[in-house]
């Protein structure tokens, strides 16, 4: 899997939990039901269910602070995504368009997560530092 679509898997997994606690859930499920459905001969009634279970969890984890469950929610999501594209990597525009959507309604609820995309080489013994965010301080 190249860059760019593993970027897109993490960005895609990181906006679908971020919107699983949001008004507009049904029509992100419906989207990621429809997805699964293209991408391989699975029970999407068992896909459903997971994404239910995951929101369930979400909603429970946001009111006990749980910052551990959010992120492992996204681990899990992001490997289903990246095992479908892996399997079926015609789905990357189908998965890309869904991102779009799931981005805009993510700007108009007011709850984005910063994409950081970072490139560095490093050649001859040289060294790379590379940080999304924070202060940084070499000693």
């Amino acid at each position: 899997m190249d860059a760019a679509a593993l970027a897109l898997v993490t960005a895609s997994a990181n906006s679908l939990v971020s919107l699983m606690t949001s008004e507009v859930w049904a029509q992100v499920k419906s989207g990621v039901s429809a997805l699964f459905r293209r991408g391989r001969k699975c029970n999407v009634v068992a896909i459903e269910d997971e994404l239910d279970e995951s929101a369930r969890e979400l909603r429970l984890s946001l009111e006990n602070d749980d910052c551990e469950t959010q992120e492992e929610l996204r681990q899990q999501w992001r490997g289903k995504l990246r095992r479908l594209i892996l399997e079926d990597p015609e789905l990357v525009a189908e998965l890309r368009s869904l991102q779009d959507e799931w981005s805009s309604l993510e700007a108009r609820k007011g709850n984005t997560i910063p994409t950081i995309h970072q490139n560095a080489t490093a050649r001859d013994g040289g060294r790379v530092y590379q940080q999304g965010t924070g202060t940084q301080n070499n000693y």
